[in-house]
């Protein structure tokens, strides 16, 4: 039994894809190589993951690294293991090693699953506010694309509008050119655009092939971005970091861990603009000791969590943070 990365071995791509569709139910033509185009692009092969015996392929781990206001950041995803093999141990060691890998690497991870009490115990718990508005009848003006299929000139008005709406909106990864042209490569997703005097001024990106269904998961405008979400909610169910219009129905968004204790100090020092220093985070018990208002606090890790990034946020920082918000471009 080994350890390694498709990097080191690429003959065992095909396997490791084969084995993620099967775990996931992946139906034709879906491809998870499309929808999670930034996990498992060649360019990403150095951070996936494979536990392989006697050249089989026994379990997966992909992880994706972003940045989030300067900060290093990981995100697990493609999470299979073979369903013959399960239940003897295969997945615990491949996490524990990729956990071991990164931890030094970056200020948290992220995960997303169904399975709490699994992540519970390598210290994932579930938190960020995720808000779904219910989709509901209005008068539809957007025009449905692909972003690959568009222009030069407006990819740029997309990504400017992404810079100056979306970013400004939430707390959410850092996109430079190379991560946009990741983005074409996910040809799955709907891009919807709307525009003037041959200007796009609005979008929206819904569905990603087998995944996210029906949900418009990220949007950016020149205009009012509440006004966009009330009037995109006629495509489908919009996704929301925080409330910016009458909720529907509040939700977990991801599972996170933190990683390195300097790295995630400093990411919440940056995020709650100072409000909160943490001096020292206790792994074995899971409780984190920080200052607020000079006065040193501690709080199991889960309810620090979910005080700082939701839901149900600190009232002594709800008007300081920008939510935390990852688009289902990004997210795996």
């Amino acid at each position: 039994m080994t350890i390694t990365t498709l990097k080191a071995a690429p003959h065992l791509l095909e396997a490791t894809l084969e084995l993620i569709e099967r775990s996931f139910h992946y139906q034709t033509p879906n491809k998870f190589s499309v929808d999670f185009t930034p996990l498992i692009n060649e360019s990403n092969h150095h951070n996936c993951f494979v536990l392989v015996e006697n050249e089989k392929v026994i379990a997966h781990i992909g992880v994706c690294e972003r940045k989030i206001l300067g900060s290093s950041i990981a995100m697990l995803g493609g999470i299979a293991v073979d369903e013959a093999r399960r239940g003897e141990g295969f997945f615990n060691t491949l996490m524990q090693d990729v956990l071991a890998e990164k931890k030094s690497e970056v200020a948290f991870f992220l995960l997303w699953s169904d399975q709490e009490s699994l992540y519970g115990k390598y210290g994932f718990y579930l938190c960020g506010t995720q808000i779904e508005m219910m989709q509901t009848p209005s008068h539809q003006t957007f025009f449905k694309t692909k972003y690959h299929l568009l222009n030069q000139t407006q990819k740029k008005e997309i990504q400017q509008l992404f810079k100056n709406s979306f970013a400004v909106t939430y707390t959410t990864p850092e996109r430079n050119e190379p991560d946009w042209k990741e983005i074409e490569k996910i040809t799955s997703a709907d891009l919807f655009i709307r525009g003037e005097n041959d200007k796009i001024e609005a979008y929206f990106f819904m569905n990603k092939g087998q995944d996210l269904n029906q949900i418009i998961y990220e949007y950016a405008t020149a205009g009012d971005i509440k006004h966009l979400i009330q009037e995109i909610s006629s495509y489908g169910r919009v996704w929301l970091g925080s409330d910016l219009v009458d909720p529907q129905e509040l939700q977990y968004q991801f599972f996170m861990a933190p990683g390195d204790t300097r790295l995630f100090a400093d990411f919440i020092k940056i995020y709650t603009k100072d409000k909160m220093v943490i001096r020292d985070i206790n792994q074995i018990k899971q409780e984190i000791f920080f200052y607020f208002n000079e006065e040193l606090l501690s709080l199991e890790s889960e309810d620090f969590l979910r005080g700082v990034f939701g839901p149900g946020i600190f009232e002594e920082i709800e008007t300081v943070v920008k939510p935390l918000f990852i688009s289902g471009l990004v997210s795996i």
